[in-house]
């Protein structure tokens, strides 16, 4: 019957466990954070179908997202900062995760543009890609995600015309981070 796991602010090492979900049904809320877990964000995390809040910032994760990261639908908090994660955003994916209210990746070697479809996350409210090696422009979906309260993405290699995205429409944003970008 576990639902929570609080594992942050300890030196645990090794991979993070694969088998949470195995475990129990009802699972919803993995903190790791301000460990030294290395390796791969595991598989298998996208078979919780209760799973609400995963954080696992400030370790050496490394390697891409695994792809059914996308399948846990009922995810809200997705917090990685601060690890050695790398590859695109998978736009084709990241609309699988219409819950999702803060998707944090900063701190990683994240390339690519944010994806079209980021638009399709109505419920989000912060964004953070802030130092990472993410390129192009932002795109103008990002006026549809209308809850956002943060967007930051400095220190990065964005670029292009700033009035493609409307932000009137962003009415509740309140931190707009775009310093140090091209």
């Amino acid at each position: 019957n576990l639902a929570v796991l609080n594992a942050s602010n300890n030196s645990f090492t090794g991979l993070i466990p694969s088998h949470f979900c195995n475990i129990s049904p009802s699972f919803a809320v993995l903190e790791l954070c301000y460990n030294q877990f290395s390796g791969r964000v595991p598989p298998g995390l996208g078979n919780c179908s209760m799973l609400r809040v995963f954080k696992a910032g400030q370790n050496t994760l490394s390697g891409a997202l695994p792809d059914d990261i996308f399948n846990a639908t009922s995810l809200e908090y997705l917090s990685l900062p601060s690890n050695e994660l790398q590859g695109a955003l998978d736009g084709s994916h990241i609309t699988n995760l219409k819950n999702l209210t803060t998707l944090n990746l900063g701190g990683n070697n994240f390339s690519s543009s944010i994806p079209d479809s980021i638009g399709q996350l109505k419920r989000l409210q912060e964004l953070h890609l802030d130092h990472n090696s993410m390129t192009g422009e932002l795109p103008s979906t990002l006026s549809s995600c209308t809850d956002l309260i943060t967007i930051d993405l400095k220190s990065n290699s964005f670029s292009g015309d700033l009035v493609k995205v409307n932000f009137s429409t962003l009415k509740n944003l309140r931190t707009l981070d775009l310093l140090y970008n091209t």
